[in-house]
């Protein structure tokens, strides 16, 4: 009886040993791609490109499959690593890199390594390979002149096999490590990246073509980066997608509709502009398109998300209609469906809204003018502050993307003096950034300063206008507007994407931008994400919609009402 009872503690506690030893396909993926990342930024001789790294890593994948013990994991890297060494090869630490003036550290994140199941022998030599600073730049490269990262002997992956599992995991390997090592607004990321790695490793793994579709949306919109539109994402190329007859504004919870892209056709269904939709398939407005879009859209903020979807996409689907709570302007709620047609079945014939603000600059009260950045050039530009000079305010409208300007040309005539408007992030050495690098561009020409001495300068009050649509070089300019002494900012939270796109050739061969550095005020107050900074909120109702609402409290402001 007691050699039974031996024999089965025996048999359990080796049961007990084997499962705390067992690995999953999951842990043995997600592990690879964070040593695989750190050879190809950090290794003395993989990071200058002595082997193919994207073989290497389907090699050692396809190793793996025979793999089951974390025993059996930890000797099979240990031994690949080990591959890459030879007599000549030599390791730097610098002891000081890290007390290095304005270095920027919050995106260095290296505790994978000691919370893995990896071994000792293991564990050091991967901390031996992240402390070197004898790498190469082969597959990153930092511009000298502009302080931009480079990606040039990174390409797409030749003959990429989605139905591999292999490929799709060199994919999701290949962009997280150049985020992880190389994106200096990496930190800002709602869920940590780190553990975006882990959340999305079982859709890449998966063998579904359309969980692995959605998992490369997934991955992008968790950048939460409004430069990070992926053009050929599930949701955008989706050939089944059709569209319903109306764009608008989304304002709290509910759409106003403020464009009719075909009006005898919105007819037939009783809708108007000025009516409002405040659900969609039995949801709320909000609800519905954060459970549907959120996940598949990368946006800074949830403004961005707004701005990106009440044009068109909103209503939206691969069905022939969508069923909608409707609120007419007589305060009648219907629940009806709406038609959605492909692009090109309908004619597309707009009717909008009559709002102020189209001119390119017009004279408002007595006291007050209004300039619209969008498309006016410097030489109006001139004539109309030459008009204004002796106005009480002045409102400049950049609820748009100035197509036609330059970043000093409206600080010309509203600053004293030149001013410096920003203190730029940008990649310095992998997973670390440095502020205000002084590029040999810089030496020439400062691009964060703007104005000049201006002993006439305009020195009645500014009032800024902004919101969802100022975005990337319009924020960029509205940090610079922001330093002239008399400026009001008024509005709703911007892009909060400044900087520009860095493009990303990805292993299938589509392409991804994000923002390549990051945007701070001369105070070190972060844009990034955050927006402009805003003075006054503008705070909007969906009920009677005021679409001239910015002007009119701008007006208000100036006057001193």
């Amino acid at each position: 009886m007691k050699k039974s009872i031996l024999l089965i503690i025996i048999l359990l506690t080796f049961k007990i040993s084997f499962s705390q030893n067992e690995i999953t396909e999951n842990q043995k993926t997600e592990s690879l791609i964070y040593i695989w990342g750190l050879l190809k930024y950090k290794h003395p001789k993989v990071s200058k490109g002595d082997f193919d790294i994207d073989k290497e890593f389907i090699s050692v994948f396809d190793k793996m499959k025979s793999i089951h013990t974390r025993n059996e994991f930890n000797l099979e890297l240990f031994n690949w690593i080990k591959k890459f060494e030879s007599k000549k090869i030599k390791y730097k630490t610098n002891t000081n890199f890290l007390e290095t003036k304005r270095l920027f550290k919050k995106s260095a994140d290296f505790s994978w390594i000691k919370n893995s199941f990896f071994d000792h022998e293991l564990i050091e030599l991967l901390n031996k390979i992240k402390d070197n600073y004898n790498y190469g730049d082969y597959y990153a490269s930092v511009n000298k002149m502009s302080s931009a990262v480079e990606f040039k002997n990174d390409k797409n992956f030749i003959n990429f096999n989605k139905k591999r599992k292999s490929h799709r995991a060199l994919f999701l390997a290949s962009f997280w490590n150049k985020m992880k090592y190389w994106n200096v607004n990496i930190y800002l990321t709602e869920t940590n990246w780190n553990k975006v790695l882990t959340e999305l490793v079982p859709e890449f793994l998966s063998d579904d073509e359309t969980t692995y579709s959605l998992g490369k949306d997934k991955l992008f919109a968790k950048l939460n980066d409004s430069h990070s539109n992926y053009n050929s994402s599930y949701l955008f190329k989706n050939k089944k997608n059709k569209f319903s007859l109306y764009g608008g504004r989304i304002v709290n919870d509910t759409l106003v509709i403020r464009t009719l892209f075909n009006e005898s056709l919105a007819k037939k269904e009783n809708i108007e502009l000025g009516d409002l939709i405040f659900s969609i398939d039995g949801k709320n407005l909000k609800q519905y398109y954060i459970d549907k879009f959120s996940n598949r859209i990368s946006a800074s903020n949830e403004n961005y998300l707004k701005a990106i979807l009440e044009p068109y996409y909103l209503l939206s689907n691969n069905s022939d209609s969508l069923k909608i709570g409707l609120m007419k302007k007589n305060k009648t709620v219907l629940k009806k469906y709406i038609k959605l047609y492909k692009y090109s079945d309908y004619k597309y014939k707009p009717v909008t809204l009559n709002i102020i603000g189209e001119e390119k600059w017009k004279t408002i009260t007595q006291d007050v003018g209004y300039i619209n950045l969008k498309e006016i050039n410097k030489s109006e530009l001139k004539k109309a502050f030459k008009t204004f000079n002796q106005k009480k305010g002045i409102i400049i409208d950049l609820r748009n993307y100035p197509k036609n300007l330059n970043k000093s040309d409206v600080p010309n005539f509203i600053f004293p003096k030149k001013k410096v408007f920003m203190k730029l992030l940008a990649p310095f050495t992998p997973s670390y950034g440095k502020y205000e690098q002084q590029s040999k561009l810089k030496l020439l020409y400062n691009p964060f300063s703007a104005g000049k001495k201006n002993k006439n300068y305009y020195k009645g009050k500014i009032v800024l206008l902004v919101d969802r649509n100022t975005g990337s070089m319009a924020e960029y300019f509205g940090m610079a507007i922001q330093q002239a002494p008399n400026c009001i900012t008024l509005g709703e939270q911007t892009f909060g994407a400044v900087m520009n796109r860095k493009e990303v050739i990805l292993k299938d061969n589509t392409k991804i931008d994000f923002t390549g550095a990051g945007a701070f005020y001369p105070n070190n107050e972060n844009v990034q994400r955050n927006g402009l900074k805003i003075d006054f909120v503008i705070k909007e109702i969906a009920l009677n919609y005021n679409e001239n609402k910015y002007i009119e409290e701008a007006i208000k402001i100036i006057e001193g009402k």
